[in-house]
């Protein structure tokens, strides 16, 4: 909540002074570049199906130990001590295994999904630097929900870097 203040807070001191010395700002909101970019809808494609695969094999290891569990108390009767304490072994040991998966796999999700992000986010902010220079820009902003209160039309440039992104991926085809 303090953070939107002060970017609040931010964003019109910055727009006082660019109204007192004539400089030019506009503003991408990157959310609505990455929900519309054609790019950035496949990567996130991608990202969901790579989590599903994840997913599965969770649910499956969970399935595992639910199931080793049961077995293990429906014949803990039916066990000699030794067998039950093996046994029990065994499921503590999976369960081990099955957090050292969790974690490993939310690693490996976090690092797949900054691999997929950060070339369109490259992509994002050199299309909105070559917008910025050639329409003369000063600054320009990423805004996202609920930062920008109130603008002019023009000055928000996410729609202009949306086409720009998509006719430069056409270009490389």
């Amino acid at each position: 909540m303090k953070r939107t203040g002060a970017l609040i807070l931010v964003l019109l001191l910055i727009g006082l002074c660019s109204a007192a010395y004539g400089q030019k700002v506009g503003f991408v909101n990157a959310n609505t570049v990455f929900e519309q970019y054609s790019v950035a809808r496949e990567a996130e494609e991608a990202y969901q199906k790579d989590l599903e695969d994840l997913n599965k094999q969770v649910t499956d290891m969970e399935e595992e130990l639910r199931a080793l569990a049961d077995t293990l108390e429906a014949r803990r009767y039916l066990f000699s001590e030794e067998r039950l304490k093996e046994k029990r072994m065994e499921l503590e040991q999976k369960q081990q295994q099955y957090v050292r998966f969790r974690q490993q796999a939310e690693q490996n999700a976090a690092r797949r999904n900054e691999e997929l992000s950060e070339p369109i986010i490259a992509d994002i902010e050199e299309a909105a630097r070559k917008i910025a220079q050639k329409e003369g820009f000063d600054l320009v902003l990423d805004a996202g929900p609920g930062i920008v209160v109130y603008s002019k039309p023009e000055l928000d440039l996410t729609d202009r870097v949306i086409q720009s992104l998509e006719e430069a991926k056409g270009s490389t085809q």
